[in-house]
């Protein structure tokens, strides 16, 4: 039983630890003898189709990167779409090799910006977060290492993800803390995070006791 509730907590750490990031797919259009949206701008991690949509020409599509960010695919009606995930940042123009060129006709840009960077994420983590005492039989003491910005959220959690509680952290909040009365909830593992503009800075664990 007691290695179970370790596995159980450790999973539960695990999932509320995680930053939500989830990849985007967009579509050009490929219409008679232009790309529909041709042009974008999209975060690394995300996906790319090209799709044929109307037209009876071949449009075999080139990458004027250099190097080639993509092998050379042909749209038309027998291959009618194409996707790629773009995973490093930069600018990848391309046109068709039929109607276009790297300087003007059918053509496009897919402009590839970069994700938050490791000094983003380690701004994030020093953002301590703490409640005390710990255990607690439910009078506790919200304390944050700073100042908190427009968009700091306090989020309790039960053992399975749930959360039960949440509370916007004010711009006001004093180096003393922030008084919070937990006596209503059962006594039991809980977990309290620190979420940044919705993206989870830390996560820690509380016990209340009675």
């Amino acid at each position: 039983m007691k290695i179970f509730t370790r596995f159980f907590l450790a999973m539960a750490v695990a999932v509320l630890g995680m930053a939500p990031a989830r990849a985007a797919d967009f579509t050009i259009s490929v219409i008679d003898n232009e790309y529909t949206n041709g042009t974008i701008t999209i975060k690394a991690g995300d996906a790319v189709t090209w799709d044929y949509a109307t037209g009876n020409s071949s449009h075999p599509t080139m990458s004027d990167s250099s190097p080639a960010a993509w092998d050379t695919f042909p749209l038309n009606s027998t291959n009618r779409t194409k996707k790629i995930i773009f995973t490093t940042a930069g600018v990848y123009p391309y046109h068709c090799m039929v109607h276009g060129s790297a300087t003007g006709g059918m053509r496009g840009v897919i402009t590839v910006q970069a994700t938050p960077t490791a000094t983003e994420d380690a701004r994030l983590t020093a953002l301590a977060l703490n409640i005390f005492p710990n255990p607690s039989r439910g009078f506790v003491t919200v304390q944050l290492r700073q100042k908190p910005g427009p968009d700091y959220k306090l989020r309790l959690s039960n053992v399975i993800g749930q959360e039960i509680r949440s509370l916007a952290l004010r711009p006001d909040l004093t180096v003393a803390g922030l008084p919070l009365n937990l006596s209503d909830l059962p006594g039991g593992v809980y977990f309290y995070s620190l979420v940044v503009d919705g993206k989870v800075a830390s996560t820690r664990r509380l016990v209340l006791q009675y």
